[in-house]
């Protein structure tokens, strides 16, 4: 039986999985990336992702890092100058990037264009071997490591497994690891308002927002 050996097996190619894995791989160790779907590619005019990450600098200094953020913003970021947040009227928090003498404070990325920057690496970088699509099927401690077998039928050994494949992570539950969790009781709206250069909005029960020429992003808590 032919098994692959790796230092490293990252499980899932989403944001957290991919920039670990390029992180892993840029200090020289073999790295393998289990994925069960191949990013999309990018179109401008597809329409806005409904998973979308406020980003701060320090996120934008790391990418920087791992040579992936230039691909980022070609493809569609939006800086935010001022991020508030609160709960009361008369109770909020506010960081101004001209308080701070900083350029902005960060910037809005839908993390479907993260990924596909992070994972577009990947795909060229000689220290990375991707499977996808494929699970893990088995794994086993054995001496020195982990050995994997996939659902392809591949098998692979490994020194360290991470498990980046999300809350319900597989490697997560395969390795017996609990957790504990507990329901908010909160909902979240996520909203594209396209304005004039300055709009009021009225959101409804008592809510309203005076917007900035998309500069600010807003997090307002309210009970359910």
């Amino acid at each position: 039986m032919t098994k692959t050996q790796f230092d490293v097996a990252v499980v899932g190619g989403g944001m957290v999985g991919a920039a670990t894995a390029l992180g892993l791989a840029r200090q020289g160790k073999l790295v393998a990336v289990l994925e069960g779907f191949t990013p999309k590619t990018f179109d401008a005019n597809q329409e806005l992702d409904i998973r979308i990450s406020a980003i701060s600098r320090a996120s934008v200094e790391l990418l920087k890092k791992l040579e992936v953020w230039d691909a980022i913003e070609s493809m569609r970021v939006h800086p935010y100058s001022v991020l508030e947040t609160w709960e009361w009227e008369g109770f909020n928090t506010r960081f101004d990037a001209a308080d701070l003498k900083l350029e902005n404070m960060g910037y809005m990325v839908e993390n479907r264009v993260i990924q596909l920057g992070l994972w577009q690496s990947l795909e060229s970088h000689p220290n990375v071997t991707l499977f996808c699509p494929d699970r893990i099927d088995t794994f086993t401690h054995i001496s020195g490591g982990i050995e994997l077998l996939l659902q392809s039928g591949e098998h692979l050994e490994c020194e360290l497994l991470v498990g980046a494949d999300g809350a319900n992570s597989q490697v997560r539950q395969m390795s017996g690891i609990g957790i504990t969790a507990w329901d908010y009781r909160q909902h979240c709206m996520l909203i594209n308002v396209e304005t004039d250069s300055q709009s009021k909005i009225q959101l409804g029960s008592g809510l309203h927002l005076m917007v900035h020429v998309h500069s600010c992003q807003w997090v307002r808590i309210k009970p359910v």
